[in-house]
């Protein structure tokens, strides 16, 4: 008797999870401008609510973003490639901490970090970041090259300069670079665009910094 309850327990437990499973509902949206697709899932009677896998990808087939929705929450680890769809990050966000982090070749691990004692130059073991996604990947979907300095054949790298705190709040932002008032303003106009970040990461802890931000202008030969 006891066994045979047993199995109609977890009959039970199975038939509930599928029944929990049936009531996703897949969502597709692919937006013509940007040549992205999200594929995502939400829950049948509550189509606001988003639950289960996600995932982000061009049209190249490349894939941006991958991770899971709880009831609209962004939860466990998430994985962010670059513009170039490798790899650049891991986050777990139940944690709020970094799993992996992946310097590019041109990346400096030291920067300004605000420590006890004043402003002092150290090595990060991550540097700030979008929290909702890679850097490069939105600076390269999001930048436009003014049409002044195309038609002037104006290009170059302006370095934009972006002060973190350790909240992940941006308190200030500036050219430390100039190469064009046009370049320079569109470059700015770009990473204030960006609301959401996570902070730098000193000796294990949140750390306020400066971030300098390279931004390439090049004119398609």
């Amino acid at each position: 008797m006891k066994n045979r309850n047993l199995i109609l327990c977890v009959l039970c437990v199975f038939a509930l999870a599928g029944s929990a499973q049936e009531k996703l509902k897949r969502v597709v949206e692919k937006n013509k401008v940007s040549k992205l697709t999200e594929t995502y899932y939400v829950l049948d009677d509550e189509p606001s609510i988003k639950e289960g896998s996600y995932q982000l990808q061009g049209a190249d087939k490349k894939v941006y973003i991958t991770g899971e929705y709880k009831k609209n929450t962004r939860v466990g680890v998430w994985t962010f490639s670059n513009k170039a769809g490798e790899v650049s990050r891991r986050f777990n966000f139940e944690r709020d901490s970094v799993v992996e982090y992946v310097w590019g070749r041109n990346d400096s691990t030291r920067m300004r970090v605000k420590m006890a004692n004043g402003w002092k130059l150290k090595e990060v073991s991550s540097p700030p970041f979008p929290m909702y996604g890679d850097l490069s990947f939105i600076l390269s979907r999001s930048l436009t090259y003014p049409e002044k300095a195309k038609n002037e054949g104006v290009q170059g790298t302006v370095v934009v300069g972006v002060r973190i705190d350790r909240t992940g709040v941006r308190v200030g932002s500036g050219v430390r670079k100039s190469v064009d008032a046009a370049l320079d303003k569109e470059a700015l106009r770009v990473v204030n665009m960006i609301d959401v970040w996570y902070p730098a990461v000193c000796e294990g802890r949140k750390t306020e910094c400066e971030y300098l931000i390279s931004i390439p202008f090049e004119l398609k030969k």
